[in-house]
């Protein structure tokens, strides 16, 4: 064995260089790699802890936007009930037409209609007809309870009633007039 020595600086080297290489291989996969999976690992643990959280986000955004859309539907069916007492606007001619109708049901004949410029009451405006009518006294009744049944918000104010003189024949007519008034959300 006459070709191998110990002590030759060569072998030597490669065996120093063979401990080298085990010593860095140990380390980096001891050390450095095993840092870099555990990095890995806690990286996937936190993507799926968010993905769990989205998940869940999401689920309750789609409730709460359920739930939301209920609410809005309710408050539309509400505002829509509201508006018929009282609307944000009123057409002058469905309102004279209205109370024509309302007059010609009740048996009791409009002698003037006149509409009066919208005024601010409070926090609502309010739009005002002059009345002046003729009739019998409890047609004239059947008239204002027909105005109290509208779908929207009124009142009868300065009601005058007259009754017509029995010289002409007739003891039960009465001539009236009052102001209607039809109020509207500002």
């Amino acid at each position: 064995m006459a070709g191998i020595d110990i002590r030759d600086p060569r072998l030597l080297r490669v065996i120093l260089g063979l401990v080298l290489l085990a010593v860095v291989v140990y380390v980096y996969f001891n050390f450095i790699v095993k840092g870099v999976q555990d990095s890995i690992t806690e990286a996937e643990d936190t993507y799926r802890m968010r993905e769990t959280q989205l998940e869940t986000l999401q689920q309750q955004t789609t409730e709460d936007m359920a739930m939301m859309s209920q609410r809005i539907e309710q408050y539309e069916q509400e505002l829509e009930r509201l508006d018929r007492f009282l609307p944000r606007s009123y057409s002058q001619e469905e309102v004279l037409q209205m109370l024509a109708d309302k007059a010609d049901n009740s048996g009791l004949q409009i002698l003037s209609l006149s509409p009066m410029p919208a005024s601010a009451q409070g926090e609502y405006t309010s739009y005002d007809w002059q009345v002046h009518l003729v009739g019998r006294y409890h047609r004239l009744g059947v008239f204002l309870d027909q105005l109290t049944q509208q779908a929207m918000m009124t009142a009868v104010e300065d009601l005058e009633i007259h009754q017509m003189k029995a010289a002409e024949g007739k003891f039960d007519n009465i001539e009236a007039t009052f102001t209607f008034s039809a109020f509207v959300a500002p």
